[in-house]
């Protein structure tokens, strides 16, 4: 998000996010045209003209209402004095969750990382050979729901829905339809304990029958 490597960067602030504040984001980025535009139009593009009037504004083009609330800034701005901590608990809840799973390789992997970066994960997207499990993703996920236990699919590859395949046809992105058939989310969040991650993957086990 520093902009030294993109013209822009989007920040979600969606409940299971490292940072919560409801719904929305923010976009960081070093162009000025850029941020003014994008100013203008997240309030409907509507410019102010003083000179016409305190209430004068006029409407050059569409825009919209992506105006965040003060009351979501407000607890966006107190979940980013916790920021360190939301990281470093997910940090190791994710460490936790590669320590428990490394037993069930090579049926069940955990996400795959990038050498040389240190994410904190939002999501832990473990990848399933569910063929050589000999279970569907759905009767895994119906049977960790009896066992009170989240999970779910993220995501569905973008060029595979309908609008998109309007838009550009239908395309053979290989990599993406495998990702998509092995991928199923654990429950992750800072409020878990390190027995809450032992008891997901003890219930991945013997479901799995590993």
């Amino acid at each position: 998000g520093s902009g030294q490597r993109e013209d822009m960067s989007t920040f979600s602030f969606h409940p299971v996010k490292t940072i919560a504040m409801g719904e929305g984001g923010a976009i960081t980025l070093n162009d000025t045209e850029l941020a003014n535009k994008m100013r203008l139009l997240r309030s409907h593009a509507m410019e102010h003209d003083p000179a016409r009037g305190s209430w004068f504004y006029e409407m050059g083009e569409l825009g919209y209402n992506y105006r965040a609330t003060d009351i979501q800034c407000a607890l966006g701005l107190s979940q980013l004095k916790k920021l360190e901590r939301f990281v470093e608990k997910r940090k190791k809840l994710a460490k936790l969750y590669d320590e428990f799973l490394e037993p069930l390789a090579p049926h069940i992997l955990p996400p795959s990382r990038v050498g040389g970066q240190d994410p904190a994960l939002h999501l832990y997207a473990a990848r399933f050979d569910f063929e050589k499990i000999g279970k569907s993703r759905d009767d895994v996920m119906l049977a960790l729901k009896e066992k009170s236990i989240g999970t779910q699919v993220h995501y569905i590859p973008v060029h595979s829905q309908p609008y998109y395949q309007k838009l550009y046809g239908k395309q053979s992105l290989p990599g993406a339809a495998e990702y998509y058939q092995k991928t199923l989310s654990l429950p992750l969040f800072p409020l878990m304990e390190e027995d809450d991650v032992r008891y997901v993957v003890q219930a991945v086990s013997e479901v799995c029958g590993l």
